[in-house]
């Protein structure tokens, strides 16, 4: 089984090719240029150093968010067109899932992945490490202050911490945490097109549930500026 895989939810983004659960060929890149300039001359790029041909491809898999809108509306857009174009399955993978797949971990551990939301706000979710020895989500997506973070992990337990928010809010977070704070090496910082991949064929294999490309959209958290204005005017509408 062959999984073509993109990950734009943050300014660093990557395209991987995943073979039978396991990463065949993953680029990463970090730039400031948009990824509307650089997914599809990548996932080509890929696909042709890898000698692969777009019949080979068996599913497709893209990160849903939450993170960057623009960067999630692309890499989504992406992925539609090749769903509709070669006419593949397509699995949607959150975001601040494929992160905390980063993570090795023991039974009972709690993880924690941080991302960047802007607004002096970070997106997050609190996983288990469950019997089985695969992540359960405890806790919702949200986007929070750095200073609430630690009283969205429950008291008195120590848990691991990983993402991009870390490298903005870690001082504040980890002395909110002190001793419960064990922070995950930098090279686990970054959502991997491949995590996202591995855990979209996963879900695949596991029940043949794919995602209906054509209602399929980005898990946002919060409005975006232009919603967020828009529920604004239409307030001080009402109360005029």
């Amino acid at each position: 089984m062959v999984t073509l895989s993109i990950e734009t939810s943050d300014c660093t983004g990557g395209v991987a090719l995943i073979r039978d659960g396991r990463p065949a060929a993953e680029v990463v890149i970090t730039s400031k240029e948009t990824h509307s300039r650089r997914l599809m001359i990548t996932i080509r790029w890929l696909m042709q150093r890898l000698e692969f041909d777009w019949s080979e491809l068996d599913l497709l898999a893209v990160s849903l968010g939450p993170g960057s809108f623009t960067g999630l509306r692309i890499g989504l857009s992406t992925a539609k067109g090749l769903a509709f174009a070669l006419g593949l399955p397509l699995v949607g993978v959150p975001t601040l899932d494929a992160l905390a797949s980063n993570v090795i971990a023991c039974k009972g551990d709690l993880v924690c992945p941080v991302q960047d939301a802007r607004k002096s706000q970070v997106y997050t979710a609190l996983y288990q490490i469950g019997n089985s020895g695969e992540l359960e989500r405890i806790r919702p997506y949200q986007a929070l202050s750095p200073k609430e973070l630690p009283a969205f992990v429950p008291y008195g337990q120590s848990v691991l911490l990983l993402g991009g928010g870390l490298l903005l809010y870690q001082d504040m977070i980890v002395n909110g945490f002190g001793d419960r704070a064990v922070v995950v090496p930098g090279h686990m910082t970054h959502v991997r097109a491949a995590s996202v991949g591995i855990m979209a064929e996963h879900r695949w294999q596991k029940d043949s549930n794919c995602d209906d490309f054509r209602t399929l959209k980005p898990i946002y958290v919060r409005p975006s500026e232009a919603e967020a204005k828009s529920q604004h005017r239409r307030s001080r509408g009402a109360i005029l």
